[in-house]
């Protein structure tokens, strides 16, 4: 036999023994890999410029604000001018731009009824750069409550995709992501009022936990909710508790502003007017334990064109605008009369 032939020969059949060793190493010596299920569908989030969540009847919708690439609520009459919160709603894109499917179960709805797809609990419309929009409708839940039946409008595969993925989006609209400084104040569990000028306390409220009754506390403050011995007037009281849960604001003129010289030009600095409101209420789940929260405000200049004042709420840092009436009516708690009993 020719020698070149031979060594050729030698060279491929080392090679064959090489490869069967590590076949029968990798056959015997490795994981295997599972392979991914398939995207539901897949849109590139930096696409995605306006969203519509429905479920149950209620609805909320956000649009894309590309100049400050912001997510706010689209306008209407409770969340005007009201950026969503970015805590809550990061990854909010992400997560409608293509989950991942459990099992494709049909190819080919046949029924969609029997999914609860003829009238879908919820309903997720996604609006793209290109003016075009996606619509993807859940139905039923399976038996085992893990997973949700699932299709896009206008294509017939029926898939089945994890229900905590509805679920987060669904808490959106049931408990819609709202910035920090829109609290919610209920005046019964309010304990003490703070009010600040020039970083001192010059009045404040506080509640006889023995007696339950709230009272005007004695200067400087010295106890935690704070203690004096006039009584307060119970329905001016209770009037100026009702004022500021009433929460008048008008949106957000400034978001993210870092530097206390930023608030300067709101007139919404720390020296400014500034209420501290501590709460007290029973912790969800937790017999016999309270919960402590605060709601703050700083309570800044009149915007130019008179109807509002911007403010700080929540030590947030956003500047906010409130009604200028509604304010004004807030600055008179600090040097207008105290809620005692007339002499």
């Amino acid at each position: 036999m020719n020698l070149r032939i031979t060594l050729i020969i030698l060279i491929i059949g080392s090679w064959v023994a090489i490869g069967a060793a590590l076949i029968i190493d990798t056959d015997f010596g490795t994981e295997t890999t599972i392979e991914q299920p398939p995207y539901f569908y897949n849109i590139p989030v930096e696409d995605i410029i306006s969203i519509r969540l429905e479920n149950e009847g209620q609805a909320v919708s956000f649009k894309l604000r590309e100049n400050i690439n912001r997510w706010y609520f689209e306008n209407d009459d409770t969340y005007h001018e009201v950026p969503a919160n970015l805590y809550r709603f990061g990854g909010i894109t992400t997560l409608l731009g293509g989950p991942r499917t459990q099992r494709v179960l049909q190819a080919e709805i046949q029924d969609p009824a029997q999914y609860g797809l003829d009238n879908p609990s919820s309903r997720y419309t996604i609006g793209m750069r290109d003016g075009t929009e996606r619509v993807l409708l859940v139905g039923n839940t399976t038996v085992s409550g893990e997973s949700t039946y699932a299709q896009v409008e206008g294509y017939r595969q029926l898939v089945l995709v994890d229900s905590t993925w509805s679920g987060v989006l669904n808490r959106l609209v049931n408990d819609p992501p709202v910035p920090d400084w829109m609290y919610v104040l209920n005046p019964s569990e309010v304990r003490e009022i703070l009010l600040f000028e020039d970083n001192e306390v010059v009045r404040a409220y506080g509640i006889d936990r023995a007696t339950r009754e709230y009272h005007l506390c004695d200067l400087p403050v010295e106890k935690d909710p704070c203690t004096g011995t006039i009584g307060v007037d119970p329905d001016a009281f209770s009037a100026a508790l009702e004022l500021i849960a009433e929460r008048k604001f008008s949106g957000a003129v400034a978001l993210n502003l870092q530097e206390q010289t930023d608030f300067e030009q709101y007139g919404a600095t720390n020296t400014s007017p500034y209420m501290a409101i501590r709460i007290e209420h029973p912790a969800p789940n937790q017999p016999n334990v309270t919960e402590v929260d605060r709601v703050s405000m700083t309570i800044g200049d009149v915007t130019p064109d008179g109807n509002y004042r911007y403010a700080v709420a929540n030590e947030t840092s956003d500047v906010i605008i409130i009604d200028r009436e509604w304010g004004d009516q807030l600055l008179e708690l600090f040097d207008g009369p105290p809620l005692v009993p007339a002499d």
